[in-house]
This record gives C-alpha cells, sequence and structure tokens, in this order.
C-alpha cells in the first residue's frame, strides 16, 4: 500500500478514537414510567409516603367509643313547675299561656322531648325522661288547647293527637301504656307520678324526676297519693279509680290490697289487708286541674 494511503488511514483512525463512538438512540419511556420492553414488576415499587399523625388517628382514639348520651337536661321544665305548679296539684294555665316568653321556654321544653335519643341510657334516665316527658306535653297540650275546662270534652287528646318523644311520633297514651307501663320498666308507681291535667291525677312534683333520686321520688309520691285517697268507712275502704283501672299492674307487688296497705300507718293498713273488708273505688274527676 503506498505511504499516503497509509497515513490517510490512520488520521481517520485517530479522529474517531478521539470523537468516540455515537451512542444508540434511546426508547422514550412509557407513561407508566417503564421502557417499553421493560416487564411489569421489573422496578421496586416507591415506598408508600409516611402518614401525618396530625390527620391519622393513634390507636387508641380509633378504638374509643364514642361518649355515652344523656338524657337531656329539663331544666326549664324544673322552672316552669317552680313558678306555675301548685302546692295541691293544680296547674296556673292561664298565667302561663299570658306569658309569651314562659310559653316559648315551655315549647323548648317539648323540643328537647322530641329531639331526644334514648340509646344508651340506663333504666332509671330513660324512665325519668318518660316520666317528665308525659307530664310536660300534657301541659303543653292543655294550652294549645286553651282555655278548655276538662281534657275530655277534647276529642283524642290522649289517643290521637301526636307528640315526638325521642325521635318517635306517639299519642300520651302510647307513651304510657307501650312505655311507662310496659315490662321493660315494670314500675307500679308510676300512676302516681305522672299528671294527666286534671282534679283527680296525682299531683305534678315541684321539680323534674331524675335518675338519681327516682326510687325515692317515687316512693314519696305513692306514700302521698295513696294517704290523700284514701278513707275508711266502717268495713269499706275507698281507693282512689286509679287502682281498678290499673289493677294488673299491681299484681307483681302483691296486688292492690297489699300495696295501699304498705303505704298506710299501721291501724288502716291491717284494715285494707283484711279480705272482710270491701275494697270501693272513688269516681274520677276529670275536671281541669286549673288555677288562677
Amino acid at each position: 500500500m503506498p505511504p499516503s494511503i497509509l497515513r490517510f488511514a490512520a488520521i481517520l483512525l485517530f479522529g474517531f478514537a478521539c470523537s468516540g463512538a455515537a451512542s444508540p438512540p434511546q426508547p422514550e419511556p412509557s407513561p407508566s414510567g417503564r421502557a417499553p420492553n421493560e416487564p411489569r414488576g421489573a422496578r421496586p415499587t416507591a415506598a408508600p409516603a409516611e402518614p401525618d399523625p396530625t390527620t391519622v388517628p393513634s390507636a387508641e382514639a380509633a378504638a374509643a367509643p364514642e361518649p355515652r348520651r344523656s338524657p337531656p337536661r329539663l331544666d326549664l321544665w324544673g322552672e316552669l313547675l317552680a313558678r306555675f305548679a301548685t302546692p295541691d296539684g293544680g296547674f296556673r294555665y292561664a298565667a302561663l299561656a299570658a306569658d309569651p316568653r314562659q310559653h316559648e321556654r315551655l315549647r323548648a321544653v317539648v323540643a328537647a322531648i322530641g329531639d331526644a335519643s334514648d340509646e344508651g341510657w340506663n333504666r332509671d334516665e330513660a324512665l325519668a325522661f318518660y316520666i317528665n316527658a308525659y307530664n310536660a306535653l300534657t301541659v303543653a297540650s292543655v294550652l294549645e288547647l286553651w282555655p278548655i275546662a276538662s281534657v275530655m270534652e277534647v276529642e283524642g287528646f290522649f289517643d290521637e293527637r301526636t307528640h315526638q318523644v325521642a325521635g318517635r311520633e306517639m299519642t300520651l297514651n302510647e307513651l304510657e301504656n307501650d312505655i311507662l307501663r310496659s315490662d321493660v320498666y315494670a314500675e307500679p308507681r308510676i300512676h302516681f307520678a305522672v299528671n294527666c291535667a286534671s282534679a283527680s291525677c296525682p299531683p305534678l312534683q315541684a321539680e323534674p324526676f331524675a335518675a338519681e333520686t327516682l326510687d325515692v321520688a317515687l316512693a314519696t309520691a305513692a306514700r302521698s297519693f295513696v294517704r290523700a285517697t284514701t278513707r275508711r268507712e266502717g268495713r269499706v275502704v275507698r281507693l282512689s279509680k286509679l287502682f281498678e283501672w290499673f289493677a294488673a299492674d299491681f299484681e307483681r307487688v302483691g296486688g292492690v290490697r297489699a300495696f295501699v296497705a304498705s303505704q298506710l300507718p299501721e291501724a288502716d293498713a291491717d284494715a285494707v289487708r283484711d279480705p272482710r273488708t270491701r275494697l270501693r273505688y272513688d269516681e274520677y274527676d276529670w275536671s281541669l286541674n286549673a288555677r288562677p
């Protein structure tokens, strides 16, 4: 080979070595981040992000039960009782009706009764609530119909007019017969705690019933009512009509005789226990227990 050709070849080889070989074109990455021919799972997945401790509840918080909902406080009902209920068992309906501010407070009590939820309440909490509900709703119904002379002149006062009680719609009869008198509570003394706005009804208590003092309050109401309405007339003892209407409720405590006797002084109690003593029941006075 001539020297000139050899020199030219050497120059070409030297230039190629200095410039380096050109890299082959690389394929564009796919939208998934893998090369077109890269198999699924060929790359390690990224580590998950650390949770933000400010937004993720702790294990203790997640496992903690929701706080128990207690019955609504009926302080307003207590204030209305203190202002308008009278010691002789009456209620000052006209005075309440004439006071818009106090009437609005009664409406707030009614709303609280309707919005309540009895889920999770214990027995005494529920029973106290439903007694208070019956009494407050009865007064509220009289005020809605005011003026009236008797609840019995209003058709359906107890068995047609409906009320919201702990999220349920019911009549006063349903509240009394399906809830208060049910086997859930098995408590005949409720008959001396609920007030039907009538002269022969047990009087409204001076303050709302409360779970913490329920047994004492029911015992006091029963003893007071029985002693006030029971009369001995020789071999006859006259009782409230309530004992005739609801005699079955007292079977669980030994029957009407045994219960009435347990509430009386010993001399009268012996007469009631004596099977030779006849029990008679007074007529019920349905005139409104209204007071000036």
